[in-house]
């Protein structure tokens, strides 16, 4: 192999983690069908607050950046600043709560898969029996 294939293939596998896919994954007990883009983007937004059974919604986010997190925001067409503005808002008018924040993926799972009616995202990776995905985005 030549010096320039060898390059080329440690930056394509530096890339790889960078498009790993993206598990929206909810509690067992959530009942949110359906999924696409709007109604995800409508959930973080705050704006779609119940399951499709009536029950409240629990919304995850992860704290740092990281690929996942930012293949999630992307494919909302959000980013994580303006939510965060708007989870402020709904904050200091009494018409919502800002989504804990958490720290890792591992957390997020452990999270979701013990919070009734929750929902979150984590790399496919991570995602075990302990959650349901209801979307995976590429």
């Amino acid at each position: 192999m030549n010096r320039y294939t060898l390059v080329f293939l440690g930056v394509l596998l530096l890339a790889l983690p960078l498009s790993a896919q993206v598990a929206i994954i909810a509690n067992k007990s959530a009942k949110i069908e359906n999924l696409d883009q709007k109604k995800l983007a409508d959930i973080y937004s705050l704006s779609l607050i119940k399951c499709d059974d009536g029950q409240k919604i629990v919304v995850f986010d992860m704290k740092t950046d990281s690929p996942s997190k930012d293949k999630f925001y992307t494919f909302i067409d959000k980013s994580s600043a303006d939510l965060r503005k708007h989870w402020m808002r709904l904050q200091l008018t009494g018409e919502g709560k800002a989504p804990k924040a958490l720290s890792s993926e591992d957390e997020m799972l452990k999270m979701v898969a013990t919070t009734a009616n929750a929902i979150g995202f984590v790399s496919t990776a991570k995602v075990d029996n302990s959650v349901v995905v209801l979307l995976t985005i590429n």
